[in-house]
């Protein structure tokens, strides 16, 4: 089980930790409301046929001004996943590890400087590919 409350290193979210509310055999959801701003993380483990799929999600929520309704409000969402989908039989934890670590340090591991990071991921949320 994985602490509580989970430890993150995030400038947006200015608390250190997200408290867990919810734990269940395969699952644990952590939530924390920063401003107006709702943070769900949620890890989730599932297991068949010889392979695991494990989920790490982050959510964020908050009510904004609707662009469209004058004095109306809506909901804005947006969510991350990192899904590791693996086979339990070949596989084991430490190659999984080293191709997680490749996926997410690879592209830290091609820049000269943290602002190369962040255009790079601006880029393929600007449906780059």
């Amino acid at each position: 089980m994985l602490a509580d409350p989970l430890p993150i290193d995030a400038s947006y979210i200015t608390a250190a930790d997200i408290p867990r509310i919810s734990s269940e055999t395969n699952k644990s959801v952590y939530r924390l409301t920063v401003s107006s701003t709702d943070y769900t993380v949620s890890i989730s483990h599932q297991y068949a046929k010889g392979r695991r799929r494990s989920v790490v999600r982050l959510d964020a929520k908050k009510i904004v001004a609707d662009p469209y309704v004058d004095n109306n409000n809506v909901e804005d969402t947006t969510s991350t996943y990192l899904v590791i989908d693996r086979s339990e039989r070949l596989a084991t934890d430490s190659d999984v590890v080293a191709l997680v670590s490749e996926l997410l340090g690879g592209v830290l591991a091609h820049c000269t400087n943290a602002n190369a990071v962040t255009t790079r991921i601006a880029s393929i949320v600007g449906g780059q590919s």
